[in-house]
């Protein structure tokens, strides 16, 4: 009777260890999936960044494009009013 009952406190230990055993590799596997997922975030975070900078770039061209357009136009309208106020002042006699 006391062989079976050191045999079944074994069999409880063996148990016991077995379930935390399981647990540690459930563990193991959530921390796998979440790193797995952590990954797959920071990629397309990566991917993200890549597209934003690529649109960043092109609208920052744009901007350059239309300060050089309006640096042109100030210029010309500068040259109109300079030629307009030529035109007055001779129809004005000069004066």
């Amino acid at each position: 009777m006391a062989d079976t009952r050191k045999l079944d406190e074994a069999f409880n230990r063996f148990d016991a260890a077995l379930r935390q055993f399981e647990a540690a590799l459930s563990r193991q596997d959530e921390r796998k999936t979440q790193e797995q997922s952590l990954e797959a975030a920071a990629e397309a975070l990566r991917l993200d960044r890549s597209r934003l900078a690529q649109e960043l770039d092109g609208v920052r061209a744009k901007a350059n494009d239309l300060v050089s357009t309006n640096q042109k136009a100030v210029g010309k309208i500068d040259a109109a009013m300079s030629r307009i106020r030529a035109v007055l002042h001779s129809n004005s006699g000069g004066s």
